[in-house]
């Protein structure tokens, strides 16, 4: 099947698609994930049609790309949407260039390089001349780095497949998924004026607001944070510091900035330099006594664990505070067998003491397979096949389109040892791996549709 892969092509069409900077962006008549995304989606929908397959642009909330006859449905799920490109990156994020046999760029392997390894895999298995007996769908979402609007429009105006994977994981299989829960700390505004009405000291209003800004998405180890906060001697203390961005599943990876600014400004206050409102003392006292740069929610009495996925995975990943506002987005992993409702509760009973309220919950369920089915073992054997590696399923803290319709299964593309850069400045993806995985995928549709 490798032979019936065009490399220097598909490689050039990647390139394409990085080139578009596919972040989420303001909803405008039919393109409700902005510009970018709808740019991205019709250019790759051009791709498939130009290939041979049959697309549909389903109101610029998701797109298709099919090909084969059957009742049956194969799905493969990939996604266009990138997470925002961040800072300190060596090559420019959306400019696809290739350099010591890596092609870099925001979306390189999370997701554009998979969904186009997928394209081009189908493409292969159709010049192969082997019969499709069930119909194949790359299914395009645009919001999976977001809220999974995407899924949703799709889910209930479009067919489903009957089974199927989505490349935006790890090799060998992804046998289980921890459920993703996302959710704001925030002091609600009736909080802040009677706190603001409690400071009577005239002398010890500040002049200049304090603020605080850092990181651009719950699911993203935040690389950027910067506080601004008067000062009793007067004068303004600046605070800005840098970290390193990885994906919100695996925080071990990176640094956070705004934990660092927070202790730091934890410090100043200890120390009485600080002349700033009660709500943003509440604020640094919370971060420092329940958050501070623990991974597990251990200050928040949520490190929970299980035998089927591990231990719970916490990232602060966003923060936007003045004295008229304070919101903290905490993105959190919870092991399979816990329920939601269980970790809210803890969470609540130890924000409450500090005035904060949980607001805006989003939460994916979690996925789990059986390792010894069918379906699963098909796609171990691909694998071995392709790579000689007699790897186990494995389970893991992020997430995918597998918790978007049932029978869909995260299967790829990362090897076991490759560097993840998902979410992280340099993104890459090794064109032989690219090659690889399309080898591999060209497999699992022959082995699951012929």
């Amino acid at each position: 099947m490798r032979s019936l892969i065009p490399e220097k092509q598909m490689v050039e069409s990647l390139r394409q698609l990085i080139r578009i900077p596919s972040v989420k962006g303001e909803g405008l008549p039919g393109m409700p994930f902005g510009k970018g995304i709808a740019q991205c989606l019709e250019t790759t929908l051009k791709l498939c049609n130009q290939l041979g397959f049959r697309t549909k642009n389903c109101n610029g909330f998701v797109g298709y790309a099919e090909a084969g006859v059957g009742e049956e449905m194969l799905g493969i799920l990939v996604h266009l949407d990138v997470v925002p490109a961040g800072n300190g990156w060596t090559y420019p994020p959306f400019g696809g260039e290739i350099h010591d046999g890596k092609l870099y760029g925001r979306g390189a392997i999370d997701d554009k390089g998979p969904a186009v390894a997928a394209i081009y895999a189908l493409k292969a298995v159709l010049d192969s001349g082997a019969p499709l007996k069930k119909r194949v769908r790359l299914i395009f979402g645009t919001d999976e780095e977001s809220d999974w609007e995407d899924m949703d429009y799709y889910t209930r105006n479009e067919e489903l497949p009957s089974c199927g994977f989505t490349p935006d994981a790890d090799f060998p299989v992804i046998v289980g998924e921890m459920g993703i829960l996302q959710f704001d700390f925030v002091l609600e505004e009736s909080n802040y004026k009677k706190e603001v009405e409690e400071k009577t000291a005239p002398a010890a209003k500040a002049e200049t607001e304090a603020v605080i800004n850092g990181g651009t998405a719950p699911n993203v180890v935040p690389d950027y944070c910067r506080a601004e906060f008067p000062l009793k001697s007067g004068g303004t203390l600046i605070i800005e510091e840098t970290g390193v961005s990885a994906h919100a599943s695996t925080p071990e990876k990176g640094e956070n900035a705004i934990s660092k600014v927070m202790e730091r400004l934890y410090q100043a206050k200890i120390r009485g330099e600080l002349n700033c409102s009660p709500p943003m003392e509440k604020l640094i006292r919370f971060y420092h006594d329940k958050i501070g740069f623990c991974l597990h929610g251990e200050k928040l009495n949520c490190d929970l664990r299980d035998e089927e996925s591990g231990r719970l995975v916490c990232n602060a990943g966003m923060i936007r505070a003045t004295d008229s506002g304070i919101s903290l987005s905490v993105d959190i992993r919870c092991p399979v067998s816990f329920d939601k409702d269980e970790v809210l509760r803890r969470l609540a009973g130890e924000a409450e003491a500090y005035g904060f309220k949980i607001r805006n919950v989003t939460y994916l369920k979690p996925v789990f397979f059986d390792k010894d089915s069918n379906f699963v073992q098909t796609l171990l054997r691909v694998y071995r096949t392709a790579t000689g590696d007699d790897g186990e399923p494995i389970t893991m803290a992020g997430g995918t389109y597998a918790r978007a319709m049932d029978n869909i299964i995260a299967f790829g593309p990362l090897f076991p040892g490759r560097e993840a850069t998902e979410h992280c400045k340099d993104e890459y993806i090794a064109l032989e791996d690219l090659f690889k995985i399309t080898e591999i995928y060209a497999e699992t549709i022959q082995s699951l549709a012929t």
